[in-house]
């Protein structure tokens, strides 16, 4: 069987502008977009259907959510949007398309582009730096625990003294 182009990326065989990796994904831009700065995130994992792998397509979205910012940082788009869409690849993938000015038709013509400007738009959004909502998140979830304990402490006492 013939690997698919995706995984040809995935696995560096097949060479890509990669803008995004993690564990999970990675992030390429597309060569034929339809909007400048158009990427796809690709599980590292091969599957076709979304359902086929609930872990794999939960981090590909948190990673897409990622790509966005480091897109809206790099390209200063109006605002960005996602799809997942049939394709002739069959291999999960999600598609972000920075909009400017319109919407574009999803399967409408690629927009014309060259390889200086595919190399420049990347160098872009991998230069793009973006604050991290982890330490946000961290910091919400210390005072979520905190307040538990406060409460598990007003409960002890308040049992304790029912008791006296």
């Amino acid at each position: 069987m013939e690997e698919c182009i995706f995984c040809g990326i995935v696995n560096k065989k097949i060479p890509a502008f990669i803008v995004y990796e993690d564990n999970f994904s990675i992030g390429i831009l597309d060569i034929k977009p339809r909007t400048k700065g158009m990427c796809l995130i690709i599980p590292k994992k091969h599957f076709e259907e979304m359902g086929e792998n609930i872990d794999y397509v939960i981090n590909s979205f948190k990673a897409a959510l990622i790509l966005s910012e480091k897109i809206k940082k790099a390209l200063n788009p109006k605002f960005i949007s996602f799809s997942i869409l049939p394709s002739e690849i069959k291999h999960f993938h999600i598609r972000i398309y920075p909009i400017f000015d319109q919407i574009p038709l999803l399967e409408g013509n690629p927009i014309p582009i060259n390889e200086n400007e595919l190399k420049e738009i990347a160098e872009k959004i991998k230069g793009a730096k973006i604050v991290e909502r982890r330490e946000e998140e961290k910091e919400k979830k210390e005072e979520k625990e905190e307040r538990k304990r406060s409460e598990e402490e007003i409960e002890w006492i308040r049992r304790y003294w029912e008791r006296a």
